[in-house]
């Protein structure tokens, strides 16, 4: 493991990173690569973490750690960030359609500003021993080689490893034609935005979520000063009407005005339910950059967070020089399947806002609540 000395002046100098025989670089430090990271160092590997923003990064997206996702990191002893006041927590889902609204308690979220978030897991993973580069872009080259990318120029490694973990949007497979996306053209558009206000919709204490013809708008706070608002709309709407107007569309369904976007940064994710191929040679991809489905609270970082956890056996495959696909995918599947087959089934419904009005009220009257609430919530166990 590199000297705390040597390791800091190899985290601002591009050269000395070029001359280091690295076992594994990861490149993404949002939660998937920084949980990986800190699983492959405590494996003894030299591990490289870069990633293309400066932290903290303004990241308007994943306010909701599930109660699976925070298990995980507490296995690990990673840490949960720590401003003041501390991390917020909701016990509650709130589902509206239509103008029927059916509150379901849920074990407790966590919300958390991803920013602070993000910025915590990644130190905790350079505490442990990796090098985190900041400002650095990663591409991986034919032959599982890896081009860093920085303003002051460039340089080539050569890992046994190479983590890929640069969410949705990312660009470092863009070389790699196997690794190209498989879109469903039908899924919804990912939009999010953090606001400094309570969108007139949204209570303390809930993730709440506004479902209409054209996707749904779910909202949640986040911290002292801000709310989340992260929607997924139908990609036809966004073309028609704008992102604006087709969340404005959706509130107006159940009677609500829009929330003040334009007191927020809007982002865009594209289409959301995509996959692609989890492994091939020495690289490995994990979180969003592997595959997404339209999630149900914001769970994608849970998701990532879940399998980054496990990488380590499928690290193991690729440093024996063994062909991890079949292994890593397995345990992907393993930890996420039942989850996504409950999400799809549940934004199936939000898309059908007139059954889902339906269902509702017909759990309010029923008492179907606590059924619905143990199946909605990702829990621990």
């Amino acid at each position: 493991m590199l000297a705390a000395a040597y390791a800091a002046d190899v985290a601002t100098n591009l050269s000395a990173v070029a001359k280091e025989p690295w076992d594994a670089v990861v490149i993404g430090a949002g939660p998937a690569g920084s949980v990986s990271a800190a699983v492959l160092v405590g494996k003894g590997l030299r591990t490289l973490l870069i990633d293309r923003a400066t932290f903290p990064r303004r990241k308007v997206c994943g306010g909701c750690l599930a109660p699976a996702g925070a298990s995980a990191l507490a296995d690990l002893a990673l840490p949960m960030p720590d401003p003041s006041p501390p991390p917020r927590r909701t016990d509650a889902l709130r589902l509206i359609a239509r103008g029927a609204s059916l509150r379901l308690p849920i074990e407790p979220y966590t919300m958390v500003n991803r920013a602070h978030f993000d910025e915590t897991l990644a130190r905790a993973a350079e505490n442990r021993g990796a090098v985190f580069l900041q400002g650095v872009r990663g591409r991986v080259l034919p032959g599982d080689a890896v081009k860093l990318i920085a303003p002051e120029g460039e340089c080539l490694l050569q890992p046994r490893l190479v983590v890929v973990a640069d969410g949705l949007g990312g660009g470092a497979l863009t070389d790699r034609p196997e690794f190209a996306w498989n879109i469903d053209e039908r899924s919804p558009v990912g939009i999010g935005l953090l606001l400094d206000r309570r969108p007139e919709h949204a209570l303390e204490g809930e993730i709440t979520m506004v479902c209409g013809r054209g996707g749904y708008v779910g909202a949640a706070r986040v911290d002292q000063t801000h709310w989340t608002i992260a929607c997924a709309l139908r990609a036809s709407m966004v073309q028609q009407f704008g992102p604006a107007g087709a969340i404005a569309a959706i509130m107006a369904e159940s009677g609500y005005r829009t929330p003040a976007l334009d007191r927020g940064s809007m982002r865009g994710v594209g289409q959301l339910t995509r996959r692609r191929l989890l492994a091939s040679g020495r690289v490995l991809v994990v979180g969003d950059a592997g595959g997404y489905v339209e999630p149900l609270t914001g769970e994608g970082m849970s998701w990532a967070i879940a399998c980054a956890a496990r990488i380590g056996p499928a690290a193991d495959e690729v440093l024996c020089g063994r062909d991890a696909r079949p292994a890593w995918s397995a345990c992907c599947a393993e930890v996420l399947s039942a989850r996504r087959t409950i999400c799809r089934a549940v934004c199936t419904l939000a898309s059908q806002p007139v059954a889902l009005a339906a269902a509702l009220r017909l759990g309010g009257r029923f008492g179907l609540a606590g059924w619905a609430s143990r199946r909605l919530c990702w829990s621990a166990a």
